[in-house]
C-alpha cells in the first residue's frame, strides 16, 4: 500500500453515480479505521509463466521495521483535494492536523511467521515477542530465546508480520443489565439481613429489661 495515488489510464475508471468513464483518474488506497492488530502477508509463491500447475518460491529479501506509523495510510491523511476528486497534493501526504497524538497511529512488531526450505518440503517457524519484551523462536516443538535483531534478519524467509497498536482505544465499559439487577438484589438482601439483625437485638434488649 502506498500513500501516493496511482494514475489510471483511459476507460479504467467509471463513476459509480453516473456510470460515465473518465479519461483521467487517480486511484488510492487508504485505511478508514485502524485495527488493534495489523497483519502483512508477503507474496512468497508464484506460478511460472505458461505452467500454472508449477509454483516456485520467492526468496527476495523484504525489509520490515520494528515499529511503523500508519498515519500516512489513513483516510484522515488524505489531501483535501484528493478527497474531493481533484487530484494532486501528494508532496506532503501526512496532514499536520491529524486528530490525537502521534502514538495513536504507531504499531510495534510482535510476531513474524517465516517459511523455511523449499516450496514442497519446507515448514513454518515463528518469532514472537512476549509481554516482558523477550523474543522467542518457535520451530515445531522447540522454543528458544531469540532477539529482535534475529527477527529483523529473517528478510528472505519472512512470510507474515504482525504489528500491535501501541495504545489501544477501548470503548467505555457498560455494566450489563443482568449484573446491575444482581447487584441491586444483593444490596437489598443485605439490607433485609441488617433489619432482621436489628430487630433480633431489640427483642433481646426488651427481654433483658423485662427481667430487671
Amino acid at each position: 500500500m502506498s500513500p501516493k495515488p496511482e494514475k489510471l489510464g483511459p476507460n479504467e475508471y467509471s463513476c459509480s453515480k453516473c456510470g460515465k468513464s473518465s479519461h483521467e483518474a487517480n486511484k488510492r488506497l487508504s485505511i478508514r479505521k485502524l485495527p488493534p492488530v495489523l497483519s502483512f502477508q508477503f507474496k512468497r509463491f508464484e506460478h511460472k509463466v505458461g505452467d500454472k500447475s508449477a509454483a516456485q518460491k520467492i526468496e527476495a529479501p523484504v525489509r520490515f521495521p520494528s515499529t511503523i506509523n500508519m498515519a500516512p495510510y489513513t483516510t484522515l491523511a488524505l489531501d483535501p483535494r484528493d478527497q474531493e476528486g481533484k487530484g494532486g497534493g501528494t508532496s506532503n501526504p501526512v496532514s499536520s492536523a491529524l486528530p490525537g497524538p502521534r502514538s495513536m497511529y504507531e504499531y510495534d512488531l510482535f510476531s513474524v511467521v517465516c517459511h523455511e526450505g523449499q516450496i514442497n518440503n519446507g515448514h513454518y517457524t515463528c518469532f514472537t515477542r512476549s509481554q516482558d519484551e523477550q523474543w522467542y523462536r518457535f520451530d515445531d516443538d522447540k522454543v528458544t530465546h531469540s532477539s529482535l535483531h534475529d527477527c529483523l534478519g529473517s528478510q528472505s524467509s519472512a512470510y507474515m508480520c504482525f504489528y500491535v497498536k501501541r495504545h489501544l482505544d477501548y470503548a467505555p465499559y457498560v455494566t450489563p443489565s443482568y449484573k446491575v439487577t444482581r447487584e441491586a438484589e444483593a444490596v437489598k438482601e443485605k439490607e433485609r439481613e441488617r433489619e432482621k439483625e436489628a430487630a433480633r437485638m431489640r427483642e433481646v434488649e426488651d427481654a433483658l429489661l423485662a427481667t430487671v
